[in-house]
């Protein structure tokens, strides 16, 4: 923790328990790692129940992630386990998890791999329908970054790895970035750009080219905007697993 956050005043005297001491407290009596840390002050509560509850101004959103971070998987090694799994999490329903991750035939880790979602992408989803279910009316912008990332490493699209483009920096990274990154960059910081400025990521490319149309995300069009060889708006809804899940949240919801 740092020094300015320890709760100690520049004499060394003892005030009040500082930031950080009290965020962290509230942090392990969650019980997770990295969890949200409420006070009711300087956070009120989860951001996923704000945003489903509608708890929050109705300004714009543009969220997104990679396409391969926080996958979530049953946690099944048999035919039985994955059966079971489903009927506990869905009841009369887990005949239909069943089907479309395809159990009956008998191989549970392909079934495994079928059922495995994106955690963040559930959680778009669900949060874009409880706003549209609201009423609330400001666009949202929904993106997944797919960009191949060189190394000897072949590290994939790793958490946070699309902040280099966002704000530019590949330079002050080691790996060996070329042109196309470059270009890309250019187009994501541009969108970045256009929607802090004005809440809409579109407009003009800095090469003074349009950057190619991002849509809203909309439940008549949950689509997104795919960063991989450049910038390009792919009208594909969710999978069929994800977009089982999202229904029966608000299912088992009401």
């Amino acid at each position: 923790m740092p020094p300015r956050l320890s709760g100690k005043t520049a004499g060394g005297r003892r005030s009040r328990p500082g930031i950080g001491t009290a965020c962290s407290k509230r942090a392990l009596a969650s019980g997770g790692f990295w969890g949200t840390a409420i006070d009711g002050r300087f956070c009120a509560d989860h951001p996923f129940d704000l945003l489903v509850q509608n708890r929050r101004p109705d300004v714009p959103i543009l969220w997104g992630h990679t396409s391969s971070e926080f996958f979530q998987s049953p946690q099944a090694e048999t035919p039985e386990e994955l059966r079971r799994l489903a009927a506990e999490r869905f009841g009369g329903d887990a005949d239909a998890f069943l089907r479309l991750c395809g159990a009956d035939a008998g191989d549970v880790k392909e079934a495994v791999r079928r059922a495995s979602v994106s955690g963040i992408e559930y959680a778009i989803r669900v949060a874009s329908r409880a706003r549209a279910e609201s009423g609330a009316s400001a666009s949202l912008y929904y993106y997944v970054f797919d960009a191949d990332i060189p190394g000897w490493d072949n590290p994939g699209t790793f958490h946070s790895v699309d902040l280099w483009f966002f704000f530019e920096t590949l330079a002050k990274c080691w790996r060996p970035f070329v042109g196309r990154h470059y270009d890309l960059a250019r187009q994501m910081c541009n969108y970045w750009a256009h929607y802090i400025r004005s809440g809409d990521p579109n407009g003009p490319d800095s090469t003074g080219e349009p950057l190619p149309r991002w849509e809203p995300y909309t439940e008549d069009a949950p689509y997104k905007m795919v960063f991989a060889d450049g910038a390009a708006f792919v009208r594909e809804g969710p999978s069929d697993v994800m977009a089982f899940l999202v229904d029966q949240y608000f299912k088992q919801r009401r």
